[in-house]
């Protein structure tokens, strides 16, 4: 199923008040012909479950780089996750917050202060790639934030292989959903190092790189995410600061009310129309 035709519906005014921005750049994999130890698919695999058991909320500062076909983005942000659907984001200016998202599972609000208008829908891949950008399940979207693959049902055994010279184990398990996913770990911390899924045409539906992890109230967290949606030329770089885990959100985090005398958007009413 094609994704391009949605369109981000980022009011004109916060894209000039945030272009210009440079992506972040990978950095060198030293080279390894051989593998330090042995490891298991399923060991592995296991490292990310329990993981991704024990995050059950995230908040943090972000240096956030959109790059995509027509523009840049650069933008501080606060990023508020309550697994598995729950976020709100809220990108900074040098006068406050210039747009609010949020979500609590079912539907979404997003507020542009400068043009004084609220969005308001239901929280589907389309609705939400008007302001994200990339058009992602909601709970595909908190996972990758968090510095996680997407949560999938693994089917069968999944493949293990040693790949030089980054030497990298590759994990590759077919998914419920009919495709695959492949995740890559450091063979000396076994963390995830990047991690993409594609569907049971091949089409690559994202794909995801995490470094600099740091431990968090004893959960490692890596502090530079990267996802992206090859099919839209488009993705994402995140640089965490001051991040906790783990805390408790009030339920009116992610949902709020259009404030006084704000313009009122129906974003179900214009679904597959190109933004105004």
């Amino acid at each position: 199923m094609s994704r391009t035709h949605a369109r981000p519906l980022l009011p004109l005014a916060v894209v000039a008040l945030l272009a210009g921005c440079t992506a972040l750049r990978a950095r060198p994999t030293p080279l390894r012909a051989a593998p330090p130890s042995a490891v298991s698919a399923e060991g592995l695999l296991g490292t990310v479950d329990d993981r991704s058991a024990s995050l059950h909320s995230f908040r943090a500062l972000a240096d956030m780089h959109y790059v995509g076909p027509k523009d840049r983005l650069a933008v501080k942000e606060i990023v508020a996750v309550e697994r598995p659907d729950r976020l709100r984001i809220e990108m900074m200016s040098a006068f406050g917050v210039a747009l609010q998202i949020a979500s609590d599972g079912e539907r979404l609000s997003a507020y542009h202060r400068g043009e004084r208008t609220y969005y308001r829908g239901k929280a589907t891949a389309d609705n939400l790639a008007r302001f994200t950008r990339l058009e992602l399940a909601l709970r595909d979207v908190a996972d990758l934030l968090i510095g996680l693959p997407p949560g999938r049902q693994r089917l069968g055994h999944p493949s293990i292989a040693f790949e030089p010279p980054q030497g990298l184990w590759r994990v590759t398990a077919t998914v419920a959903e009919g495709g695959s996913q492949t995740v890559w770990f450091d063979p000396d911390t076994l963390f995830p190092v990047r991690a993409e899924e594609s569907d049971r045409q091949g089409n690559v539906l994202y794909r995801a790189t995490y470094a600099s992890y740091t431990t968090v109230s004893g959960v490692a967290i890596p502090r530079e995410v990267r996802f992206e949606v090859p099919e839209q030329s488009a993705k994402i770089d995140l640089r965490y600061s001051e991040i906790s885990l783990n805390g408790h959100f009030p339920p009116e985090l992610f949902s709020f009310a259009p404030p006084p005398g704000s313009k009122i958007v129906d974003l179900d009413e214009i679904a597959g129309e190109p933004p105004g």
